[in-house]
């Protein structure tokens, strides 16, 4: 047990790491295409969609390496590449080699997400909350890098910015080479077939698409709104997210000890009913400071239902294994955000604004009423207890 909690301190430990860069990343890389590598809004489209692309395509992979190997190890590879990706957009000259950066940073988060998440699903036997702490301890390296990033952007521009990153994953990947693997942890073979896996989670595969659809949008219109109707800068911007993000920081833990008194069906209903409210209320164009406060309420939704989403798949992945799971769960949310911010820009640019924000209200509703019929579809339990996770022995 002792080295089953170090494996996962360690592993919450290198993933905040990691996830606090990646975030500041995802942000600033676009404006660092555009405005030192002079790339085209296609060529800046497609080095996003590369990233996610190889990210999506890794993910079965990550899921099987997760199931076969020592997870941390397989994490510290992801965490490798990721930082090896953010020194390649440190030094590239051009897109050449920002192609290749794109690449591994897509690999690397996908191997170290699906690991990281497959050793939290270790400590559920004895912890039920342990992805509503792991998702608060990301959130919280998050939002508390985006201060020093903001303040050093001036001194060291993104290149220095970029280079920063990448030492702090580095450090995040020897983090995950510290703990000792579990006694008899050796290679075994995943249980069961892929597409039955997708055939027994595919009602929670397809809210969990739809939900990501709609707040991938969601955000998406809130910095073309931001960025279009007030012409804030990078850092104002910022400021009207960083409400949101320590919502995201604090509201896990209380949104879980919520979710165990109240069961998990009546906390995502109403959780997305609140991230609808909040996607309506854009179409009234309120000011940057209504938006700061009203953001709370997507960011509340996130902080209840990803923990839920991902206790899921470890309680059930039975005939499975747990990496395998947890990479067909991203990938849903992946595919599901990548729809979702291509119709929210093509809906932007063809129709009103409020018909785009009052649409994807709609969607969000639906989720709400198709999410708690899918966890009761997949035979998840309504109320989080400390079980044996199954099928999945300790690795």
């Amino acid at each position: 047990m002792g080295h089953r909690i170090g494996r996962a301190r360690a592993s919450v430990l290198a993933a905040s790491l990691v996830g606090g860069s990646a975030d500041v990343l995802d942000f600033l890389l676009p404006l660092w295409a555009g405005v030192e590598l002079r790339a085209s809004p296609a060529q800046v489209g497609a080095l996003v969609a590369l990233e996610l692309a190889v990210s999506v395509l890794t993910r079965p992979l990550a899921g099987w390496l997760a199931d076969t190997r020592e997870r941390t190890r397989v994490a510290a590879v992801g965490a490798l590449l990721y930082g090896l990706g953010c020194l390649g957009y440190a030094v590239a000259p051009g897109l050449a080699l920002a192609w290749v950066a794109a690449a591994a940073t897509g690999a690397g988060g996908a191997l170290l997400w699906v690991s990281v998440r497959a050793v939290t699903a270790e400590r559920l036997a004895g912890d039920d909350a342990a992805f509503a702490r792991l998702f608060s301890a990301v959130a919280l390296a998050s939002w508390v890098t985006w201060v020093p990033a903001m303040v050093l952007l001036p001194a060291v521009g993104y290149r220095g910015l970029f280079a920063c990153f990448g030492v702090v994953c580095l450090v995040g990947a020897g983090l995950l080479v510290v703990p000792v693997a579990l006694p008899g942890a050796g290679p075994v073979v995943p249980g069961g077939r892929v597409r039955d896996d997708v055939r027994r989670f595919w009602p929670l595969l397809a809210v969990v698409a739809l939900t990501g659809a709609a707040e991938s949008g969601v955000g998406l219109l809130l910095l073309l709104h931001l960025q279009g109707a007030f012409d804030l800068e990078v850092v104002e911007i910022a400021l009207v997210f960083l409400p949101g993000g320590i919502a995201l920081t604090v509201l896990p833990g209380p949104l879980h000890r919520l979710t165990r008194r109240w069961g998990r069906r009546p906390v995502y209903a109403v959780a997305l009913c609140g991230s609808a409210v909040f996607a309506a209320s854009l179409a009234a164009a309120p000011g940057p400071l209504v938006i700061a406060g009203a953001w709370v309420l997507t960011s509340a939704a996130w902080a209840a239902l990803t923990p839920i989403h991902e206790a899921a798949v470890a309680e059930l992945s039975a005939t499975s294994r747990t990496g395998r799971g947890m990479s067909l769960l991203s990938n849903a949310a992946l595919a599901g955000g990548a729809v979702g911010s291509a119709s929210a820009g093509a809906l932007y640019g063809a129709t009103s604004w409020a018909v785009v924000c009052v649409t994807l209200a709609a969607v969000l509703l639906v989720g709400a009423a198709a999410g708690p019929w899918a966890l009761r579809r997949i035979g998840l339990r309504d109320r989080p207890s400390p079980v044996p996770v199954a099928g999945d022995p300790a690795r």
